[in-house]
Order: structure tokens, then sequence, then C-alpha cells
């Protein structure tokens, strides 16, 4: 019979997505102390082996990673398919609401100075956005916020762990719940007919590379050309 921490390896190396660790403990019928202990367990034994990937705690979960020194060579295999790429003004959005958020859109508008209804829907329809509800203020605008893809995407697992963090552009007070669609749905990100092309992402703007590549610290990022590699999606 496997041991727990090999089954717990088993289930990080085939799933696509974050798992938590009450997930992990639910599914071995251990204990989430125990499931975190036998990921320590891999991680000291892959750094032992010099093996290519680690355990990386990612959006509150655990998922397994390819160490960040194997980018540029996991982005020139990737790199042809141009998956998951986004723009620069996607990007340069996604940054503003990050670290403002909660915000609303005319503050999303003024901030980049250029309309950002097409931007917000192609964000929210990727899961990387969604819309907490309406302003209380003038105008009753959407309010915008980050998601745990959002987390899982860019590598992280708080917000904390984002450098120089703002004040909030909107205070939960303010914000109105979102009422559900007849459907029971709820309301999705307005759009407009403006279309945004993708473009190759500037190096200054990568914050991870390829699909469950753990991010880099800046100066490794810049030694990594943009042709040679494609973002998570």
């Amino acid at each position: 019979m496997s041991e727990s921490w090999q089954i717990i390896e088993a289930l990080l190396f085939a799933s696509p997505e974050v798992l938590s660790a009450n997930r992990l403990a639910r599914a071995v019928d251990l204990v989430p102390s125990e499931v975190e202990a036998c990921i320590e367990k891999l991680n000291r034994d892959y750094e032992e082996q010099g093996r290519a990937f680690h355990i990386r705690k990612v959006a509150g979960g655990w998922q397994m990673v390819s160490l960040a020194r194997f980018a540029p060579w996991i982005g020139r295999l990737l790199s042809k398919k141009g998956r998951g790429r986004l723009s620069k003004a996607a990007l340069e959005t996604l940054a503003v609401i990050a670290h403002r958020q909660p915000i609303n859109k005319p503050d999303i508008d003024q901030t980049r100075g250029i309309e950002s209804s097409y931007i917000l829907a192609a964000l929210s329809e990727r899961g990387l956005i969604r819309i907490k509800g309406r302003d209380r203020r003038a105008g009753h605008p959407y309010v915008y916020g980050t998601t745990p893809k959002f987390l899982e995407f860019f590598g992280i697992d708080t917000l904390a762990e984002l450098p120089d963090l703002e004040e909030p552009s909107v205070k939960e007070e303010d914000i109105l719940p979102i009422e559900e669609d007849e459907e029971g749905e709820e309301v999705s990100a307005p759009t407009s007919e403006d279309e945004v092309e993708d473009q190759n992402v500037s190096p200054e703007a990568l914050f991870a590379i390829g699909y469950r590549i753990e991010k880099e610290g800046a100066a490794e990022e810049e030694e990594v050309s943009p042709e040679d590699v494609d973002e998570a999606g």
C-alpha cells in the first residue's frame, strides 16, 4: 500500500488546479496538518534530489509547479501555442484592480486614461476579476475585485504578496450587493464594441511565465524574451 505522501504527490501531479489541504485530507483520509506535513516531506525530498519542481502554496491551496529558473526553456516549448496571453492593456487594467480593489469603473478609466469596458468584460470572462456590487455613490457604477483564479494565475497565495498595495478605491460599506438576474445568475461585466488585440507583453509586465510555473524575481524576468514566453491561462 502506498504511503500517504505518495498518494498526495500523485494527486497534486494529476490535478490541473490548486488543491486545498482540506480537499487533499478528505481524499487521503487524513487531517489537514498531516497533509501539510507530507507536503513538507515531499519538498525536502525534491530539494535534496535536485528536482526541477516543487509543491507551492497558491491561492490558499497547493499545486505542483516547475522551478522559476526553468521558465525560459518551458517558455520556448509553449511559445507557439499562443494560449492564455494577456495584452498590455489587460495587464495594466488587472494591475489597477489588484492594487486598488475594491475599485469602481470610473476610477479604473480615470487611472488608465481610457475607457475599459471591453477589457473588464474580457478579464471577467476569464475569471480573473468579478463584480462585487455597485458603488453607493453617484451613478452607482460597478465595483470590481480580483478572484481566487487571479491568485492561481500569478502563482501567489494571498493579495498581501503583491508589492506596495494601495488604499482601496471604494470602501466596503459603500458597495451595494449585485442583484441576480431572472435566471439566478450573477450580472456579468458590461461590454463595448471596441476590440483590443493581444500584444506581446514586455518582461517588466510579466508576473508569471507559462502555466503552473513559479513566478520569478524582477531581475530574473528581464532575462526572458517575451517572444519565448506564453503566459498562463
